[in-house]
């Protein structure tokens, strides 16, 4: 637990006076020069209680105000420029999942008692997450996030220019459950844009790269890299070697090297060792470390010792777990991350 999360546990309105002056740059930052009274529906504020912030803000040279409206000083664009790891610490985190997040070995961590409001959860977290303006979501297939995605609202666009892309490729399986599927349903139930990728997910090396280059590929393939958050789940080895269409062979491999979960085409064991890794077109492992903001939601009791396992390969200082109750009991009484 840093500083900052202990002192908002101490002081909780000193959590709530920072996201507010943080909101309020972020968009005087996106629709500059702004004037007050347009600034106030934007952030959601009375006009007399944002005069007041903003002349506080004034004061510690944060903004300036000029006859065309406010704008940003060098100190204010230093501020927000340095904020990806600032907007995590918005998000509350319980004691209880301060503890998860410590027996994983992971920063952050949400756990959710009523499956229900999963969707919720996930969503408020990214209108934490994401700036302003023009931004673009990935988000991969499976069960998991297409009842995640179901349950998002138009809220999360307001003062966003969203672009809704899928993660992958096409899979065996339900077209349901296909991250083009859910890209494109998710976008159309929040209001955004999307982009399709009509190819499968997994293909031979020696198809690999030509396809890389078919122009359509090219474009959602730069788009998702280029993405500001990236949803995703993380699945069983076995279960998801066979949705995956794997031959006997490298099931057996699977088998042999006793690997315990997946996610983008690598099988891990239980001490996060990828034991085997397949092509596939779309975000890989590695990308993660790129991508601003992550969250993976992992449900159920059959996936927590994957979930142990992965939060040994996921970059902790950019991953929100979101998990269920049930899950968050079994971390707790398991093994920890490796230092």
């Amino acid at each position: 637990m840093n500083y900052l999360n202990l002192s908002h546990l101490l002081v909780p309105e000193s959590r709530v006076a920072l996201q507010t002056r943080f909101r309020i740059l972020q968009a005087i930052a996106t629709y500059q020069p702004i004037g007050r009274r347009a600034l106030a529906k934007v952030v959601q504020m009375s006009e007399r209680t944002l005069r007041n912030e903003c002349e506080d803000m004034k004061a510690l040279d944060l903004i300036e105000v000029q006859g065309s409206g406010m704008r940003l000083t060098e100190v204010g664009e230093f501020i927000l420029e340095r904020s990806d790891d600032l907007k995590n610490n918005f998000i509350q985190m319980s004691l209880v999942e301060h503890k998860v997040a410590k027996t994983l070995g992971v920063q952050y961590v949400k756990v959710v008692d009523d499956p229900a409001k999963t969707s919720e959860l996930v969503q408020e977290i990214m209108d934490v997450l994401l700036p302003l303006g023009t931004s673009i979501i990935a988000i991969t297939g499976g069960q998991t996030m297409v009842r995640v995605s179901e349950g998002f609202t138009k809220d999360i666009s307001v003062n966003r220019d969203l672009t809704i892309v899928p993660a992958r490729g096409g899979m065996f399986g339900s077209m349901v459950i296909q991250a083009n599927n859910v890209s494109e349903k998710m976008a159309t139930g929040i209001g955004a844009h999307h982009e399709a990728l009509f190819v499968p997910e997994h293909v031979q090396q020696a198809t690999y790269a030509p396809l890389m280059q078919e122009p359509s590929v090219a474009k959602t393939i730069g788009l998702m890299k280029k993405a500001e958050c990236l949803l995703y789940s993380v699945g069983s080895a076995i279960i998801m070697g066979e949705r995956r269409g794997l031959t006997q062979e490298q099931m057996a491999t699977l088998k042999e090297k006793k690997a315990i979960g997946e996610a983008f085409g690598c099988f891990f064991d239980a001490e996060g060792n990828v034991v085997l890794k397949i092509p596939r077109v779309g975000l890989h492992l590695s990308d993660l470390s790129t991508i601003p903001h992550s969250i993976a939601v992992v449900e159920g009791a059959e996936k927590a010792h994957a979930l142990k396992a992965y939060a040994k390969l996921a970059p902790v200082d950019r991953t929100w777990f979101v998990i269920d109750k049930e899950t968050s009991e079994l971390v707790l009484n398991g093994a920890t991350r490796k230092k």
